[in-house]
């Protein structure tokens, strides 16, 4: 919602006082990655509680490997859809150079 809010904002201000590409290309960057800082924070977390919910209610090594391994996933699923996000607003924002001509 912020981010949405912040483009929201910098679309206004341009409009109301003009801004050149590289603003609204530095919007845009900055915009994804607040996202992506999201993503893993998100996944981090969720990581983080399914290890912590483990160690107290499971006792075997076998099912503890799994719950780490599962973990494991989710962080790294989070560093893709992360990663992915960067990669997205980093191509859009060259889009808008691109297209201003900057």
């Amino acid at each position: 919602m912020r981010r949405s809010l912040g483009i929201l904002f910098l679309s206004g201000t341009c409009l109301a006082f003009g801004c050149d590409s590289n603003d609204r290309a530095d919007a845009v960057r900055d915009a994804t990655q607040e996202r992506a800082d999201e993503i893993r924070e998100s996944h981090d977390e969720s990581a983080d509680l399914l290890r912590d919910v483990a160690g107290k209610d499971w006792t075997g090594a076998a099912e503890n490997d799994g719950v780490e391994r599962a973990a494991d996933g989710l962080e790294s699923a989070g560093e893709k859809a992360a990663d992915a996000v960067e990669t997205q607003g980093e191509r859009k924002a060259d889009e808008i150079e691109k297209r201003d001509g900057n």
